[in-house]
């Protein structure tokens, strides 16, 4: 006659069984990340942005290119890595407790594709890295020139259409999103657009074509929408930050 085995001993078992396969996945370790930044001539990069835009984390290399990520989840990653100059790199990345590996991204340098004395220019090519940082951070909502890519947009209404917290209506140009928040369901309430730093007052989304676009910002109100982009305007219906692509890319 067989034993009787009652059902909570059998999820116990189930439990040592996995902690005894996968003891980093049952008590929330955490473990460290680091890597060098380098030219393609070996050269460390200082100042490179490296992210981790699933974690939100965002930090900076030294003068000798290094970077260090502290105290972050086990297990696979994707790390991101930018600098003005450089063709941006991704590298997938695994971190665990067990192991100390360090990571070497080599970052090749891009033409130049701007006049030194082309200040305007040169600022905004600064402005679109800020767009990068702000995404890895995670305080609005953002969408890369990949996700347009992705979703095979013929307007940009197509991939917003999906994005939690807003609404595509229709206006007197066409098509333009709404913010879902109270002062939008009480009345029409237009976001506040920018277009490359500058407000650009009774534009909606659609009027911009979708393959000039490099991302996009959203801020469904004035708590979340960052400083520079609330002067004079009060953000109380939301924000939307459009970025244009530059040549070469962004």
């Amino acid at each position: 006659m067989r034993a009787f085995v009652a059902p909570s001993s059998i999820a116990m078992r189930c439990v040592i069984a996995l902690v005894l396969a996968f003891p980093e996945a049952m008590f929330g370790q955490e473990g460290a990340l680091r890597g060098v930044v380098a030219d393609s001539g070996g050269a460390p990069i200082a100042g490179a942005d490296v992210g981790i835009a699933s974690l939100h984390k965002l930090t900076r290399t030294d003068d000798r290119g290094r970077f260090s990520f502290e105290k972050i989840p086990l297990g696979a990653v994707e790390v991101s890595v930018r600098r003005l100059g450089y063709e941006p790199q991704k590298v997938q990345a695994t971190v665990s407790n067990t192991l100390e590996m360090s990571y070497n991204v080599t970052l090749v340098a891009r033409p130049a594709m701007l006049d030194p004395l082309d200040v305007s220019g040169n600022r905004r090519h600064v402005a679109i890295e800020g767009f990068h940082q702000r995404r890895i951070r995670g305080i609005g909502t953002y969408i890369t020139r990949d996700d347009i890519i992705a979703r095979n947009a013929n307007q940009l209404t197509d991939v917003l259409r999906m994005t939690s917290g807003v609404q595509v209506v229709r206006t007197r140009s066409g098509s333009g999103i709404r913010f879902t928040s109270s002062p939008s369901v009480r009345r029409d309430c237009p976001p506040t657009m920018w277009i490359d730093g500058q407000r650009a007052p009774g534009i909606e989304i659609d009027e911009l074509p979708v393959d000039d676009i490099e991302g996009i910002e959203l801020y469904r109100g004035a708590s979340t929408t960052p400083p520079q982009f609330t002067y004079g305007s009060g953000a109380a219906c939301g924000t939307v930050v459009v970025w244009t692509r530059t040549p070469g890319g962004a």
